[in-house]
């Protein structure tokens, strides 16, 4: 089948769909401690909203990823998209923590359609330096969300409840459903190349042994597990450690985010200069000098602006890691896309849900977990990235 062509606005609603997990994540973070007051749980707890989310998301593209190649992405977004939908619902009538922690899996299970098969759809239709590219837009459109939903969230928060920021997200669910219905187009082969053949062990054998595709995934997991430990553990460290107010701190994730959007369009910049892998050394090294800054806050001061660019310098760099990472490990595989999209993302986010809650095992008023994950995240990361050289 040729490849189908996709348009700016098929773009922009394949770049929301990705932002199914920071917007997951985003728009509820300022409400967390409010969130634990009204459940009347523990900030461990709490995180394993989050974990539950992240776990979600990492089976679920593994199993949407995969039966896609089968079914096409039209008809399995669909489907991820109407269980995010109902299972938002869900979260706002749940009394208890347990319930919460049921439907951010299930929410997570059926977001993950969005993050997969959006790649896979673009990774159908381009190749190249040009995929390069839209993987950089979708990132960059992906950023964006980091920007904004904190700050939406702090106001919804501040105005209401944070079962307000779950009717928005079930609100933009069902309008993304619709549009999904109404505009996006078929990009799946139809099920004629050697994957239609071949059984989904058969492909994720074939996938675990393509190193050139491995050894991106492995990176990408690693560096981008310190920005999954970042987000469990920031607001905790930043509201309770640093006393500062849900604005506050909705204004400091929001530059993070912007963070991400402008390494995402520097990301493709830099690929065409230097080539991709290098490129991507580039934001590696950014991001192991914030983790440094992470442990000189810890040993010599306890100085909120110094916290502030250290998280800056650990969460912008994953706009180009993402879209670098992705780029270099799809320009590996040749068939079976959604399976190793599927692939890209349960690594992800498995790593990311592993690290999570770890930051939470001291209590909310220390910052030695959260700096500890991020160092051996991080050294992990850079070893995949030098064993990965050309």
């Amino acid at each position: 089948m040729a490849r189908q062509k996709l348009g700016a606005l098929q773009l922009f609603l394949l770049g929301i769909l990705s932002a199914f997990g920071p917007l997951s994540l985003d728009l509820y973070l300022p409400g967390l401690p409010e969130m634990q007051q009204n459940l009347n749980t523990t900030p461990t707890m709490i995180q394993l909203t989050i974990t539950a989310s992240l776990i979600g998301l990492a089976i679920g593209q593994i199993i949407i990823g995969p039966w896609s190649d089968r079914v096409g992405r039209r008809r399995a977004l669909l489907v991820g998209v109407g269980i995010f939908t109902l299972a938002t619902v869900g979260i706002i009538l749940t009394p208890n923590i347990y319930g919460v922690i049921l439907f951010r899996f299930i929410q997570g299970l059926g977001g993950s359609a969005g993050i997969v098969l959006s790649l896979a759809v673009i990774a159908d239709s381009f190749e190249g330096l040009q995929l390069t590219r839209n993987v950089a837009l979708n990132q960059m459109i992906n950023g964006v969300f980091p920007i904004v939903a904190p700050v939406i969230g702090g106001v919804i928060i501040a105005l209401s409840h944070w079962q307000m920021t779950f009717i928005v997200l079930a609100v933009l669910g069902a309008v993304l459903w619709v549009a999904i219905y109404t505009s996006l187009p078929e990009t799946a082969p139809e099920f004629d190349n050697s994957h239609a053949q071949m059984t989904p062990k058969q492909t994720f054998k074939t996938l675990w042994s393509n190193k050139g595709f491995m050894f991106m995934a492995w990176t990408q997991a690693f560096m981008m597990a310190g920005l999954f430990a970042y987000i469990a553990g920031s607001t905790f460290v930043l509201e309770t450690i640093y006393d500062l107010s849900i604005l506050q701190f909705s204004i400091v994730y929001a530059i993070n985010g912007l963070g991400i959007l402008i390494a995402a369009h520097i990301s493709a910049k830099l690929a065409a200069k230097m080539g991709e892998y290098h490129a991507l050394g580039v934001f590696v090294i950014i991001s192991l000098m914030g983790g440094s800054l992470v442990w000189l806050n810890v040993v010599l001061s306890n100085h909120v602006l110094l916290m502030c660019l250290a998280f800056f310098l650990i969460v912008a760099p994953v706009g180009g890691v993402s879209s670098l990472t992705t780029s270099i490990a799809m320009q590996h595989v040749q068939t079976g896309t959604g399976a190793a999209s599927g692939i890209l993302g349960l690594m992800r986010y498995a790593m990311g849900g592993l690290v999570s809650p770890l930051v939470g095992l001291m209590g909310a008023d220390s910052l030695i977990p959260l700096a500890i994950v991020i160092a051996v995240v991080q050294v992990l990361g850079t070893m995949m990235y030098l064993k990965s050289r050309p």
